[in-house]
């Protein structure tokens, strides 16, 4: 998926219909806050499959800081310029667009981190097309 579909698919799947800039800002304030989150060597692998300058946005920030998912949206919040989403609405849409741009080993691997993180209901509400939920332990 190339930089401007994954943004457009943003715009989309957002429930305000969020304009491109706002699409933009959106995914920049999640991969940040993603990034922080997930261990480092989980943050570069991610970054290797997203396009663009999109990737940057994952390796920026110090990885592996231990926060709640009520924190992860909170920083998300914070970071966004745009009125248009907010926190939950933007992390669960452009995680979900995140998780079908990479292969399925990737998506694996970020789910099962932010499972053990306690983010299952983050997870859960995303729009992603792969079903994190109905996966055994180790499936992958």
């Amino acid at each position: 998926m190339e930089q401007t579909e994954l943004l457009q698919t943003v715009s989309d799947r957002a429930a305000a219909d969020a304009d491109e800039e706002s699409a933009d800002d959106a995914t920049r304030a999640v991969l940040q806050t993603l990034g922080e989150r997930l261990s480092e060597d989980e943050a570069e692998d991610l970054a290797a499959q997203l396009p663009g300058d999109l990737s940057q946005h994952l390796t920026e920030g110090e990885s592996g800081q231990r926060f709640s998912e009520e924190e992860f949206v909170s920083r998300i919040d914070q970071r966004m310029d745009t009125t248009e989403l907010h926190g939950e609405e933007a992390a669960t849409t452009v995680l979900g667009t995140v998780l079908e741009a990479v292969d399925e080993s990737e998506r694996a691997a970020v789910v099962d981190q932010l499972e053990h993180y306690g983010f299952g209901e983050l997870l859960a509400e995303t729009d992603a097309d792969a079903d994190v939920n109905e996966r055994t332990p180790g499936e992958y």
